[in-house]
């Protein structure tokens, strides 16, 4: 096995998503403020991809005709090049897949047959969906996580629409999940049908449903939020149906079971079954940390992330062991409780962004040995597109809900994009990818 050696030691950044990148920017600017950490440290940042993917923009990827954007358009538009995000800065980046994390030797081994020492290491890899061992779901659903996903969910959705007669005019599609991701695809593949049928000179209807456990959809949100989506989806014509978890799943039916309400006894519970045909299924209904994860010697929750401590590190169950003071676990890898709550904080993009602030300070700090800085919780804006050019946005204590909401959200993204380039260039991409997206409007 070849092994990157150096003099220098290794700050380890694994996954270029949200939070590896803000990791990686926030630690290079720590460094170029202090010869000393930049003479004594590399900063690697690890991927198996060359780009970063914007994901939130994925149902819009997935949703755009292909008479508007070819699949090379809509990778320009969605992703930036690594190369790009890091130029000029004291980054280096390696393309490589993980197949094994040594904490002991504190060593990561790459599929490639390389192997990299490292002093500190980020866990930043991001989530892989979960489908929760029920039958038949992974093989006959499509999920949203990478830039493949989205197209192929565009392709599936064609296809399936192609295939239809003016005889056999419904195209049935259920997204399993009612979640942001889950409303944002059910939405948006409304404007996408109507697109399809432009082109094509059909009259196919869509029937598209939400289906989740919860009794509403965008569980954990508040009332209000949850009042007004749910009046978009319906004017949209999209339907809901709580309550109801998928059970299992064949090539053509999606089987349902009915959950208990939360204030019923469950002995006198007898739940209603249903079957649901479809055309297409998208399954946004959870996710889990990425499988890298299983075999590392960390202390886990039931969904594979690392529970994290209030600087962000990693706790290691062998007391012995005191190489998870050098271990950090963000976004999607890290599990944090809520102290107020006790519950896990949602793994969200600026989640991710802030928690990778955090850390790359407290990665800084334990090189100095300045005291750490805890990470708390606090409200974050958040934005929901739901079909069009309308979007629920939250910031601070004011909820923008319609056409301003969307303004909002398009600035949020060109904020997001700037940031991690500093380059003016961005602007070109992001008016160009509203022209396109907006095409389904």
């Amino acid at each position: 096995m070849e092994t990157h050696q150096t003099i220098k030691k290794n700050i380890a950044i694994l996954g270029a998503g949200f939070a590896g990148v803000k990791c990686a920017l926030d630690l290079e600017k720590l460094a170029k403020k202090d010869k000393d950490l930049s003479s004594q440290f590399n900063i690697f940042l690890i991927d198996k991809k060359n780009y970063h993917l914007y994901t939130p923009a994925l149902y819009e990827v997935a949703t755009t005709a292909k008479a508007d954007a070819s699949g090379p358009v809509l990778k320009r538009i969605v992703t930036t090049p690594i190369e790009e995000i890091i130029k000029n800065r004291n980054i280096k980046f390696l393309q490589a897949e993980v197949e094994n994390l040594n904490f002991e030797k504190r060593s990561i081994s790459f599929k490639d047959g390389e192997a990299l020492d490292f002093e500190y290491l980020v866990l930043a890899l991001g989530a892989e969906p979960a489908f929760f061992g029920i039958a038949g779901l992974k093989e006959n659903s499509l999920t949203p996580k990478s830039l493949e996903d989205g197209i192929k969910i565009r392709n599936r959705v064609r296809e399936r629409f192609l295939e239809k007669k003016e005889s056999d005019s419904i195209l049935k599609v259920i997204v399993g999940g009612s979640g942001p991701n889950g409303v944002e695809f059910a939405s948006e593949l409304v404007g996408y049908i109507k697109e399809l049928n432009k082109i094509h000179n059909k009259k196919i209807k869509a029937e598209i449903k939400l289906i989740d456990g919860a009794p509403h959809i965008l569980p954990g949100f508040e009332h209000n939020v949850v009042k007004k989506a749910s009046k978009r989806l319906e004017k949209l014509g999209v339907k809901t149906l709580g309550g109801f978890v998928i059970s299992k799943v064949d090539e053509k039916n999606a089987y349902l079971k009915q959950l208990p309400p939360s204030n019923a006894p469950q002995e006198n519970f007898t739940p209603e079954e249903k079957t649901e045909n479809y055309d297409v299924l998208i399954w946004s209904g959870g996710v889990q940390a990425s499988n890298i994860l299983d075999s590392v010697n960390v202390q886990k929750e039931k969904r594979g992330r690392a529970e994290v401590n209030h600087f962000l590190k990693c706790t290691s169950p062998d007391k012995h062991l005191d190489i998870s003071e050098k271990i950090f676990a963000v976004g999607d890898n890290s599990c944090f409780y809520d102290p107020l709550s006790q519950k896990p904080v949602p793994g969200t993009a600026k989640i991710a962004i802030e928690q990778a602030e955090i850390a790359a300070i407290n990665i800084y700090n334990a090189i100095k040995l300045k005291p750490k800085v805890l990470y708390t919780v606090r409200p974050l804006p958040f934005s929901i597109p739901i079909g069009g050019k309308y979007a629920i946005t939250k910031w601070g204590p004011f909820l923008f809900a319609g056409f301003f909401g969307w303004v909002l959200k398009q600035l949020v993204e060109l904020y997001y994009l700037y940031s991690i380039t500093d380059r003016a260039s961005v602007v070109f991409g992001w008016w160009r990818g509203i022209k396109i997206f907006s095409k389904n409007d």
